[in-house]
């Protein structure tokens, strides 16, 4: 899984740090992360035509049925083998109505639930990352490892024509590449966002994961 960008707006205090971890609880809150076995690197559609068809699994799950009912005709104890069984099928089910990549998602965090904090979720992850914000545990004036730096003002006046920046001019930016052009893998930047001249929201952008 290659590294990711990201980026996420939070309400503006005088406290950018306070911030942040708000906007870092919000975000585990909310699930947006990744964990190593997640079955989400890319879109769900570009997922799902990758999986086998729903018909071929149905064929497997008939052959491990009759399978299981060959090894109890032979006196073997197929107990284990019958529950897995009944598991692939309860799968299946879910695969129907919701499709391969969701149904495949919610049956790995069912057997392995989320962790319970953050710290849980960095610790579990080790050096494969969250792929989100929840890498950047700290705001730094000068470039770290882990951290979020602000944009200098000939940073922004390059990138902006200005040191207020508004929303719209933000998502031009995004959208073209720029602003990530100027975040390193495990590092972040952030700057705040202007309305009419007032400052607003703090847009943090960065890049992480492995």
């Amino acid at each position: 899984m290659a590294a990711t960008g990201w980026l996420n707006y939070c309400t503006y205090t005088h406290d950018v740090d306070f911030s942040l971890q708000q906007l870092r609880q919000t975000v585990f809150d909310r699930r947006e992360f990744r964990l190593p076995g997640d079955l989400v690197d890319g879109t769900p559609a570009r997922q799902s035509k990758s999986a086998p068809p729903s018909s071929d699994l149905q064929k497997l799950h008939q052959i491990s049925r009759e399978l299981d009912q060959a090894l109890k005709g032979l006196g073997f104890d197929a107990s284990d083998s019958e529950k897995q069984t009944r598991d692939v099928g309860r799968l299946l089910e879910q695969v129907d109505k919701k499709g391969f990549v969701f149904a495949a998602r919610e049956d790995l965090e069912s057997s392995s639930p989320p962790p319970a904090t953050i710290d849980e979720l960095l610790a579990q992850c080790a050096a494969a990352g969250t792929h989100s914000i929840l890498d950047i545990q700290h705001i730094s004036p000068t470039p770290q490892w882990g951290a979020a730096t602000p944009l200098s003002d000939d940073q922004l006046q390059t990138l902006f024509g200005t040191t207020r920046p508004t929303r719209a001019m933000i998502q031009s930016a995004e959208q073209s590449g720029k602003l990530h052009e100027l975040c390193t893998r495990w590092h972040a930047v952030y700057l705040t966002v202007f309305e009419e001249g007032q400052p607003v929201e703090y847009v943090f952008a960065g890049v992480s994961g492995d």
